[in-house]
């Protein structure tokens, strides 16, 4: 699954170490003026998270200006480790420290709640291994410790903060697959998870034998902080089966084979549900996906296959297949303003989320490093830099010079 979502790894640099960063580079102001006009003076913007050699920053998208760093963005709170090896968490928006924990151990940040309360940090380097020792803390330091057998990795916090939905990979030293598993940290147990839906407010286990085991490849994931679900793009092989295909033999018979789907977690109510992706989806190449929400729809491209789905985030079912440009490289998405923005190459395709059709595109004049929207702008990711793009034009109105980015996540705040 995915990160940048402030509820699981986002892929990014673990245990980075706090340095300071200031004059990450140069901006370009693009306005006219004569030869002896005095030099146009950099003005503050939005701010932006972008992913950087040495971890995750926040820096001004006017000034390139560091505002705060770290490993881990969850939500407005930016999660690292100072040079004392405590757990900090970060305001993203000043860079101010909101807590500082001390924490025993050779340990790296996995996953963190809304708001970074709770963080869960896994002692030694990721890879297959025959026990994982897991510790959550919270603002006041280390909550829970627990040993587990086997390769396990935090994924989610539930809603409660009581549980921690993992990823049990299996077999624990040459994993080839995993299935996602809920750890109740008060009993340091794992068990399955819940069954969609309740009988008269009863929650039912996934059986023995049903539970899912995924070989796929999480691609990208989005956070529904109102229905408290998390999305999450895969791309697998098609012998994967999912817990109803278990439960229902035969189901799935003289059905295509399934290359993609959307894995629904609802970090609520402990149940998932995955959602069927066209046949045509994961096909091709998996940086080519990519998945964004505008409101009650979930919308996933793959771009080099030139195709768009769009989900209902309540029936959790395909309701529109939209052709899109095919595009080759890997793709990013942002949802805003009644429009679906997707970068993928040299191009930025915006499609209107009403009418699901293709609005407009835009060349770039160089491969996107991802995409992130505002209520007044649109941002994409360059090789050393930010462009900075008028959302209804494509016009470019800014471009801020950031030596080294890997990628753009999106805007702060």
């Amino acid at each position: 699954m995915a990160a940048g979502n402030g509820f699981g790894g986002s892929g990014l640099s673990w245990g980075m170490k706090r340095r300071e960063l200031l004059g990450l580079g140069g901006v370009v102001l693009l306005a006219s003026c004569s030869s002896d006009s005095p030099a146009p003076v950099a003005a503050p913007g939005e701010l932006l998270a972008v992913s950087m050699p040495e971890g995750t920053v926040v820096l001004d998208s006017g000034t390139a200006r560091k505002v705060a760093a770290g490993a881990l963005l969850a939500g407005n709170r930016l999660v690292g480790f100072d040079p004392d090896g405590r757990v900090v968490v970060r305001n993203a928006a000043d860079g101010s420290v909101v807590t500082a924990a001390s924490v025993r151990g050779n340990l790296r940040i996995a996953a963190a709640a809304p708001g970074a309360g709770l963080l869960a940090l896994v002692e030694g380097a990721a890879g297959g291994r025959s026990q994982t020792t897991i510790v959550v803390a919270g603002p006041t330091g280390e909550r829970h410790r627990l040993t587990l057998p086997g390769f396990v990795e935090p994924e989610a916090f539930s809603s409660s903060g009581t549980e921690l939905f993992v990823l049990d990979m299996l077999p624990p030293e040459h994993p080839d697959r995993y299935r996602v598993r809920v750890l109740d940290l008060a009993g340091g147990q794992l068990r399955a998870l819940n069954l969609p839906g309740e009988n008269a407010g009863v929650k039912v286990l996934v059986p023995p034998g049903a539970e899912e085991e995924m070989r796929g490849e999480g691609r990208q994931a989005v956070f529904d902080a109102r229905r408290e679900r998390l999305f999450t793009l895969y791309s697998h092989q098609p012998d994967h089966e999912h817990v109803r295909d278990l439960l229902n033999p035969g189901a799935r018979d003289g059905k295509p084979d399934v290359h993609a789907f959307v894995h629904t977690l609802s970090v609520k109510d402990g149940w998932a549900v995955c959602v069927d992706l066209p046949s045509s989806f994961g096909t091709g190449e998996v940086p080519g996906l990519t998945i964004a929400q505008s409101a009650d729809e979930v919308w996933v491209v793959d771009a080099g296959k030139g195709l768009a789905a769009v989900i209902h985030a309540d029936a959790l079912a395909v309701t529109h297949e939209i052709a899109v440009p095919a595009v080759a490289g890997a793709a990013a998405s942002a949802a805003g303003g009644g429009r679906l923005y997707l970068a993928a190459g040299r191009k930025v395709t915006v499609l209107d989320v009403g009418a699901k059709e293709v609005a407009s595109s835009w060349a770039l004049p160089a491969d996107a490093l991802g995409i992130a929207v505002s209520s007044g702008h649109l941002y994409v990711g360059q090789p050393e830099a930010v462009l900075r793009l008028d959302p209804l034009t494509g016009a470019t109105t800014g471009r801020v010079a950031i030596p080294g980015l890997k990628g753009l996540h999106g805007v702060v705040g």
